[in-house]
This record gives structure tokens, sequence and C-alpha cells, in this order.
């Protein structure tokens, strides 16, 4: 691998990432619920490919472009699980006339348009915000939701699916016991609303879908629908939160050394910004990534008392002690841990290297 590699560059660590998937596979089949993970993590048809080996045959993206990408890799139902973007209802029609294609809504004036001008026939999940405040309709509308409902049923090609939720929230939760709490108010909310709506409307579901929830609950009792897409790879966020070991990140970037300073136990590496994101944890202090080495079997435990500490657009700091910077040299290929697999995943994915 490390003969390859000259520049910062994306390493998935295939094994790890198999296991990930089968586990999610699996806590969803005991579940008896529908498993349609995201794939705007990992953005890899070949990656994707991965989850047909276990039952996977429904996915969600979050972009008409990624949605088309994987048309062309032969998936045939997927969910755009974003706000339905009235720009795009051509690229809409045109994927949905080959594929089983779901939209997201939170406003009848969206819906309007869209049941006005879609050709062939969409599902429509109806966003709830239920705590996170990023997008979708607060629950408590409910007379905005039966008029969204009622555009719905009355537009020639639009179908009603129900009702989805993404619980942001969780990635800022203290411990697992609060993304439990979280996990158990939105339940409660997208259940009222199935109560009061399947009457009319005896297949909708309830979709939800945060990696955190979806790895520590092992029951979801009244979900129809999971979409986790970080815990494919996993990151340094998500362990930080109990969502994931150390073990289960399947992912970590291949960074060059470049510069070594051993008056301020520091090395310099080319990696920054436009390969890891701007994304920081603060665990006693700010760190952008810890450190791994690569070894013929993989990698490494991260490096005791060393941090990646600052980044620029090109560049990364790393504070390290004097015994490991006496073992580092210039050319070194050194491996970050990042904060946050989604980000990294989409700066480099055209510097992928499965192993």
């Amino acid at each position: 691998m490390k003969s390859r590699i000259s520049c910062p560059t994306f390493i998935v660590k295939e094994d790890i990432c198999r296991d990930n998937i089968r586990r999610m596979a699996e806590n969803a089949n005991v579940s008896d619920v529908i498993f349609r993970p995201h794939f705007k993590t990992h953005q890899s048809t070949l990656v994707g490919n991965w989850f047909r080996e276990y039952g996977v045959k429904s996915i969600t993206v979050s972009s008409a472009n990624m949605a088309r990408e994987f048309v062309s890799a032969g998936w045939d139902d997927i969910t755009i699980a974003f706000p339905a973007n009235l720009r795009e209802i051509p690229e809409y029609n045109t994927m949905a006339a080959d594929i089983n294609l779901n939209l997201l809504t939170d406003s009848s004036e969206v819906t309007a348009t869209l049941g006005a001008n879609i050709k062939s026939p969409v599902g429509i999940f109806i966003e709830i915000d239920a705590g996170y405040g990023r997008s979708g309709i607060p629950y408590e509308k409910e007379k905005e939701i039966e008029k969204i409902i009622y555009l719905i049923d009355h537009a020639k090609q639009l179908s009603f699916k129900g009702f989805l939720t993404h619980s942001g929230n969780t990635y800022e939760a203290c411990d697992t016991n609060e993304i439990k709490a979280i996990h158990q108010e939105v339940n409660e909310i997208l259940l009222d609303l199935k109560k009061k709506f399947i009457g009319d409307h005896p297949d909708l579901i309830i979709s939800i879908g945060d990696t955190p929830s979806c790895s520590i609950l092992s029951d979801f009792h009244n979900v129809d629908e999971i979409r986790p897409g970080n815990f494919v790879y996993y990151d340094l966020m998500q362990y930080y939160l109990g969502s994931c070991k150390l073990s289960d990140i399947a992912v970590s970037v291949a960074c060059p050394v470049t510069g070594i300073y051993p008056e301020r136990n520091e090395i310099v590496i080319y990696g920054g910004a436009v390969h890891l994101s701007k994304e920081y944890l603060e665990q006693d202090d700010k760190f952008y990534g810890l450190l791994v080495n690569y070894t013929d079997d993989g990698r490494t435990e991260p490096i005791p008392v060393t941090r990646l500490i600052s980044i620029s657009q090109e560049h990364g700091i790393i504070r390290t002690s004097p015994e490991f910077l006496k073992t580092v040299k210039h050319g070194d290929l050194l491996g970050i841990l990042p904060i946050h697999s989604c980000l990294t995943a989409n700066l480099l994915k055209d510097k992928m290297i499965i192993v």
C-alpha cells in the first residue's frame, strides 16, 4: 500500500467495513424493519455493492446527482433524503421513469408544485422536524401536515409513503443515555402521527436514520424503516458518542510527513482541511484527528499523547511525545483517524484505496 501513496489518501479497511454492514443488517433483520442505508457516507459504487451481499435492495442518498450515480450502478429503489429541490424536477422525472423514487417535502407549496410537474409515479415522505431544527415541518403543525397529505392524495403521480425524520441532535448528545432518550422522544412523536393518519393510509411507514441511535439500540419497536449511513465507516465522533469501538472505525487518511520540529514536539503532514474537513472534537482540548501507524497487518492503535492539533488548507500539525517523534522520518506515511468520515470520504472520494 505505502508504495502507491504520495499524497493524502483515504484508506478503507474492507474487513471492518463489511463487518459494520453485517451487524447493522442483522440488527435491522432482528427488529423486522426495512434497512435502507444512507449512501452519502461512502459515495462509492464498489462499497455500495457490498451491501447487496447482506440483502440490501433499497438505499438512501442526499442529492439527485448521487441518485443518478447509483442508478447507473443498478440501484432501482432510492429515497433522496433531502428537501425536494424544485429546480431538479426534470432530473426527478428522468429517474422516476425508470426506478422507484421517493422524495421529501415539508411544504404545501413544494408539494403542489411536485404534483403539477412530476410525470411518473413518485413516493413522497413528509419530513418531520422532531427536535433537530434543521429541515422538516414541526410535528405540532398538524393542519399543515393534513394539507400536504391532501395535496399528495390528489396529485396524479404522487403517493404518500409516510413520515421521515433525521435525529441529527443525537450527534450532540453527552452519552448513550441521552441518545436513547432522544430516540424515544422522536419515536413517540412519529408514532402519534402514524396513529392519526394510518386509518386513511394503511401502508404509511415511519422512517428514521441516525447512526448513533441505530448503533446503540437493538429494538426498533414502532419504527418501520432505518436509514443510518455513517456506520459503514464510523469515525472518532461516533467513538466518543459511544456508538462504536475504535476497532470499528474502517477508515483512515494516509498523510506524508513533510516537516519534523523537535523543539516543539510537532510534525507537519501533507493533509489539511481540504482533505479532512475542519470538523473537530474537544476532549481535554480541541483536536482534528488521532494518529495511527500503518503495519503489514493493518494499523496500530492510536499513538499515545498524540493528536492532530491544527489544520490549514493543506497542512496538518501533529503534536506528540519526544519518544514517538524520534521514530518519524521525512517522507513517512502517518494515518489520521477522521473526526467525521462522511466529510472526509467526500473530500477524498477520488483518492481512495481499499485494503
